[in-house]
């Protein structure tokens, strides 16, 4: 495979619908993990060091 067959093969792979639902579900997965951290972080010690830094 040529590189002008990858990118053309590539580009119909991300048009996929497949593609789209899998990388809204990755990004979902992502974002709640680091919604996750954001909210330990804030619930701990950690939050106390943050606003320290702040001032």
């Amino acid at each position: 495979m040529n590189e002008v067959e990858f990118d053309r093969a590539f580009s119909h792979f991300l048009d996929d619908a497949r593609c789209e639902r899998a990388t809204g579900i990755m990004f979902e997965l992502i974002r709640d993990a680091f919604a996750a951290g954001w909210k330990a972080a804030m619930d701990s010690d950690l939050k106390q060091v943050i606003d320290a830094g702040r001032r």
